[in-house]
């Protein structure tokens, strides 16, 4: 019999950071008209992440990290 966790665990995948040249890409790409559901497909990650990456270039003009706390 196998464990519950190591079933959910082995298919758990773990979300990476976009690169400064992904995210210049994704802003660009968005100025340019491409729709948020096209950028996700391109970028394999999820609309809410397109849209987080525009907002913090609308609000800090950079696509840079933000500093985190702790």
């Amino acid at each position: 019999m196998r464990a519950f966790g190591t079933e959910i665990s082995r298919n758990r995948r773990i979300p990476a950071e976009l690169s400064i040249l992904q995210r210049s890409a994704i802003i660009a790409k968005a100025e340019a008209g491409v729709s948020y559901k096209e950028l996700a497909a391109e970028f394999q990650c999820s609309k809410s992440c397109i849209s987080k990456t525009i907002q913090r270039w609308n609000k800090h003009a950079k696509v840079e990290s933000l500093p985190r706390s702790g």
